[in-house]
């Protein structure tokens, strides 16, 4: 298929920017507020607590650094490479998912730590309200396992790097073909000779 014929979802800006738009999205849902939390400690009032997204699911904010270095990548990377990258951002947003889930199914657990620090005790008694940020980051991760899915269908029919082509097309065929290695290319460079010439 070339590159004309080729739909535009499956272009590599268009998935570069849907890779980056998860991410993004996964790593400010960390700094939002996921569960808040009003204690009962017998007759003592303890004022709300606000757990957020890095405190109830710590994962989600490293998760979504991978997710954005992973993006970028991709978009330099070889068709071997990207297929790695794929898997990487398939289990990445596989892990968001189950992180955003495993706080939505259980937030006394995913707020017990917070909760403890600001009680000095080990109660999950209370009322705990689940805001929109754990779906959002669900919702997020969901977008990075579609993302994975584009880029190993759609990078398949990527061409390589220009610039990558074009220096190897500068080199003689003997470096092409592997032949000259590089530990003899450094010896010849240390004796003032072009290893390429």
């Amino acid at each position: 298929m070339s590159e004309q014929q080729k739909p535009r979802w499956g272009s590599k800006r268009n998935v570069m920017l849907v890779g980056l738009a998860g991410a993004v999205l996964a790593l400010a849902t960390s700094t939002r507020t996921w569960i808040n939390v009003q204690p009962e400690v017998g007759s003592v009032k303890i004022p709300l607590i606000e757990v957020a997204g890095s405190d109830a699911a710590a994962a989600v904010a490293a998760l979504a650094v991978v997710a954005l270095a992973g993006s970028l990548a991709a978009m330099i990377a070889g068709k071997a490479a990207r297929w790695i990258i794929a898997a990487i951002l398939l289990l990445v947003g596989g892990g968001i998912v189950a992180a955003a889930v495993s706080v939505l199914i259980d937030p006394v657990l995913a707020a017990a730590t917070k909760v403890g620090e600001a009680t000095g005790l080990n109660t999950s008694g209370g009322d705990y309200d689940v805001t929109f940020w754990p779906w959002a980051a669900a919702l997020a991760g969901a977008v990075l396992v579609a993302n994975a899915v584009l880029l190993a269908v759609a990078g398949r029919h990527w061409a390589g790097s220009r610039k990558y082509a074009r220096d190897a097309a500068g080199l003689p065929a003997a470096a092409q073909d592997g032949q000259i290695d590089e530990i003899s290319g450094w010896d010849s460079l240390s004796r003032g000779d072009d290893p390429t010439g």
